[in-house]
């Protein structure tokens, strides 16, 4: 009896053994799921951008896929296709909003097709000049775009980004010193029908024509000029095609890059948070250098032959006369409380 008795004590603390043993390992078992459930899912983000390599803009998307690859640790990453090789603005913003792509930027002016909200972009001489316009995109009017861009679009307005200068009158025909020696030319414009009432305005013949098109349309003679920035003449050699620059500025486009929702909700908070912190640390990069590498990009311009002249005051005094005519044409797009708050931002 005593012989049974201690067995069966044996065997009771060989199973209580055993109990443990498996209690420890279904703790472990827990550790590793609790380990894995908190391990972030792996994201790769497809971008594209229609930039040259060395470029503000190109700079800029670099810079925010560094920063957010490096605070998520690599578990969301960004491939970038730029120079327009995966699609233009107009096609970007269409794949973002079928699904077939993660984030695109796109000219204000472009977006015209779209929405109405950033035609005040277009409007001639409505910022002093690109620190002007760095000033009131940096504050409220500048987070109003991003909930708006939310609400009349579906995409996420992550951040602005600028090319560096407004945009001066540029041909290949003939040196322009005033509006009267625009007659006759034909100028290429975005489906922007503010960029179209301008060019009009100022005389010229008024082409729509895409951006990917138009290093061809110059060559060939469709169109004899544009009006653009340093950053994009640069970025798709119009230097090459383009003689005659007057720098008139006034219009001062920007860059936007847009992210699906969907691929923007997908994330987890944490990756969310690195997403929106990347935007303004891209956005404040690109404020800093873009107005610096101006004088660069010019003399990129220079170098290929490119003529400059800069009208007097008394010039300029016309050219902004006649712009900002075209005001009134649209005011029934553009509210006029929002022109009166970004010129008071600008004070």
């Amino acid at each position: 009896m005593i012989k049974r008795n201690k067995w069966f004590v044996i065997a009771s603390a060989l199973f209580m053994l055993v109990l443990a043993g498996c209690g420890n390992q279904t703790a472990d078992d827990g550790g590793q799921a609790g380990e894995e459930a908190g391990t972030e899912q792996a994201v790769e983000l497809v971008l594209s951008h229609t930039a040259a390599p060395g470029t503000p803009i190109y700079l800029t998307y670099e810079k925010f896929k560094e920063e957010l690859e490096e605070r998520t640790e690599g578990s969301v990453t960004v491939r970038i296709h730029h120079s327009a090789t995966l699609a233009g603005d107009t096609q970007g913003i269409e794949m973002l909003q079928n699904g077939t792509l993660d984030i695109a930027s796109a000219a204000t002016n472009n977006m015209a097709p779209f929405t109405d909200l950033f035609l005040v972009f277009d409007l001639p001489y409505i910022f002093e000049d690109v620190y002007a316009t760095h000033k009131v995109l940096n504050g409220d009017i500048g987070q109003e775009f991003k909930e708006k861009a939310e609400e009349e679009l579906g995409l996420k307005l992550l951040f602005f980004l600028d090319p560096g200068t407004q945009r001066d009158v540029m041909n290949s025909k003939r040196e322009v010193r005033v509006p009267e020696d625009l007659r006759g030319l034909r100028f290429r414009t975005a489906e922007s029908p503010i960029e179209m009432a301008y060019v009009e305005a100022l005389g010229a013949v008024a082409t729509p024509i895409t951006w990917v098109e138009v290093y061809s349309a110059l060559e060939q003679g469709v169109v004899d000029g544009l009006v653009q920035q340093f950053h994009w003449v640069v970025t798709a050699n119009l230097h090459e095609v383009i003689r005659y620059v007057t720098e008139t500025g006034g219009i001062h486009a920007m860059h936007m890059a847009f992210m699906n929702k969907d691929s923007f909700d997908k994330l987890s908070e944490a990756q969310q948070q690195a997403v929106l912190e990347a935007a303004q640390v891209a956005q404040d990069y690109n404020f800093e250098i873009a107005p610096k590498m101006a004088d660069e990009m010019k003399q990129q311009m220079i170098d290929e032959g490119v003529q400059f002249y800069t009208p007097t005051e008394e010039e300029l005094a016309q050219w902004r006369e006649i712009s900002v005519s075209i005001w009134d044409l649209f005011t029934d797009r553009i509210p006029e409380d929002l022109i009166e708050r970004i010129q008071e931002a600008q004070r």
